[in-house]
């Protein structure tokens, strides 16, 4: 039985007889084979013909070289491609006889070429036959060509933006130098601009949008050039942009977004292209905006027009800003408005025993430029809140309302709760309530005379009727046992004192405790502790 097996020859060194004698060739349940293996590695066989590569730089260009096998064997080939620039299959079949099979390889720079210079390469073959070949490879990387024509069509009098996408090609940042062109009309004037930052910083194998800004007074056909330059390297990419100015419109969209009650700022550029100074009148007809009612410009120049956005409901709605000169005409802004519901207030945090309550006030700013009534109300019965107030104009900076809210737990433990305060005119307010219920306290000493009685004032904080028993420590104080208490009902407890025992001559102490065995709702015992001081 034969058994065929690989050995692969790899020299490193040129010479005609490269040996290893007395190679042991163990064989399991037989003699080891000893082999002797002989070969020669030779100088490669250089193809005349060099490979020449054309493109703009980061493109690429596929040549293809044609191989042949002449023996019945199968061939498994790894080429070799020395040249940052090229690149093809780590691996090649050849099977037996065949003819002319095409290798490709892909030639792709990244810098240009110039002066004449060359990319140079190489690819080698080393075949199983022991012949070789080496391919020489020559790349000219021209300049690029334009990475888009964009064109856009708009009204005159609006401020345009272009985002251009600046692609960054090498595994490190790169910072671009932009140049941005009017090619036609050859002679421009002010009343065109073309504007965007001096430099754009890309990081490594990343894409930024770098924005172009165009502005044209007149009507007409514009056609300009950015290009993004590499200052160190002298490599570069550009865009074609052609603009298309008609008939004016709107001049710009203009969003502005806030909570209710918060400000949003925004501006827009009012230009003078007169050579004297030019007054515009301002207006906006809905309450939330506030506008300046006159802007006056210099002349051959651009002022800001700053407005303000306070909403008090929320909502999204439109509105017009108007700026008016007697010799330029109208300019219309469109703003589109959207009022999104305030944050929470400050929350509320209390803390009283059962049986007890606790006041705090919430603040609030109302900004309504009328008189407003808002409605108050709460979630939770443990908060209690008036259900109505009324707050005065406050239009910027605003007047500070004070509502009090009172905390009257019902059982032991954390509560929240939500405080709603809501105006038609002046909006809604929301008030985060915690609050926490710590067992009752005991309270006294209740000072009783002898032969007479005190009424001890006990309120019933639970939600349903509950009963309550009455137990004194002492004899000489006497209570009624047990009484039914309505919800939120306060009960006069009278207790007793029919004297100190002869033995005693001091102050007779005692401890009145109200209990509820099982309040339905809070599954556990609670008490109320009352301590009593009789006396003679």
């Amino acid at each position: 039985m034969e058994v065929p097996f690989q050995v692969t020859f790899a020299p490193v060194d040129l010479s005609q007889d490269l040996r290893c004698d007395d190679l042991s060739c163990t064989i399991e349940g037989s003699k080891p084979i000893k082999l002797t293996l002989a070969g020669s590695c030779v100088i490669p066989l250089v193809n005349k013909e060099v490979v020449n590569f054309v493109c703009q730089v980061r493109s690429e260009h596929i040549q293809t070289l044609s191989l042949s096998n002449h023996t019945n064997q199968r061939w498994s080939l790894k080429p070799v491609i020395e040249g940052q620039h090229w690149s093809g299959p780590s691996s090649f079949i050849i099977d037996p006889h065949q003819q002319n099979k095409a290798y490709e390889i892909k030639y792709k720079p990244m810098v240009m070429t110039t002066d004449g210079k060359k990319h140079v390469g190489s690819v080698f073959f080393s075949f199983p036959n022991g012949t070789c070949m080496l391919y020489t490879l020559h790349g000219t990387a021209e300049a690029p060509k334009a990475e888009a024509t964009i064109s856009h069509e708009m009204p005159c009098k609006i401020h345009y933006t272009e985002m251009v996408p600046v692609q960054n090609w090498l595994p490190k940042p790169q910072r671009f130098r932009a140049l941005l062109e009017i090619i036609k009309p050859e002679k421009s004037d002010i009343t065109v601009s073309l504007k965007g930052l001096e430099y754009l910083d890309v990081p490594a194998l990343d894409k930024k949008d770098y924005k172009v800004s165009f502005f044209a007074y007149k009507e007409g056909q514009y056609n300009t050039k950015v290009t993004f330059r590499n200052e160190s390297s002298g490599e570069f990419l550009f865009y074609l942009l052609n603009f298309k100015a008609t008939a004016p419109g709107v001049i710009s969209t203009i969003d502005m977004v806030t909570p209710v009650r918060q400000t949003a700022y925004a501006s827009v550029w009012v230009d003078n292209p007169l050579s004297v100074s030019a007054a515009f009148s301002v207006e906006c007809r809905n309450p939330d905006i506030s506008v300046p009612p006159q802007l006056s410009v210099l002349p051959l120049s651009k002022a800001a027009l700053s407005f303000e956005y306070q909403p008090l409901r929320v909502g999204e709605s439109t509105a017009r800003l108007t700026v008016q000169n007697g010799d330029l005409g109208f300019y219309h802004y469109e703003l589109l408005l959207k009022a999104l519901p305030a944050p929470h207030e400050k929350p509320l945090h209390f803390c009283a025993p059962l049986g007890s309550g606790q006041y705090i006030s919430a603040k609030f700013r109302n900004y309504s430029r009328v008189k407003a009534e808002y409605a108050c109300k709460t979630d939770s019965p443990d908060f209690i809140v008036e259900k109505s107030i009324i707050a005065s104009a406050g239009y910027q900076p605003g007047t500070d309302i004070n509502l009090e809210v009172y905390f009257e737990p019902c059982q032991l433990g954390e509560v929240r709760g939500m405080l709603n305060v809501s105006s038609v005119i002046g909006g809604e307010y929301m008030f985060p309530l915690f609050g926490c219920c710590t067992p009752p306290k005991a309270q006294g000493p209740f000072l009783i005379r002898a032969g007479a009685n005190v009424s001890i004032p006990f309120k019933n904080v639970f939600l349903q009727t509950t009963a309550f028993s009455f137990l004194v420590d002492n004899p000489a104080f006497t209570v009624k046992g047990v009484e039914n208490i309505k919800p939120k009902k306060t009960h006069n407890i009278l207790v007793m004192f029919e004297g100190p025992p002869s033995s005693s001559k001091g102050p007779c102490n005692g401890k009145l405790t109200i209990s509820s065995p099982r309040c339905e709702g809070h599954g556990q015992s609670i008490s109320w502790v009352f301590y009593l001081k009789g006396y003679s």
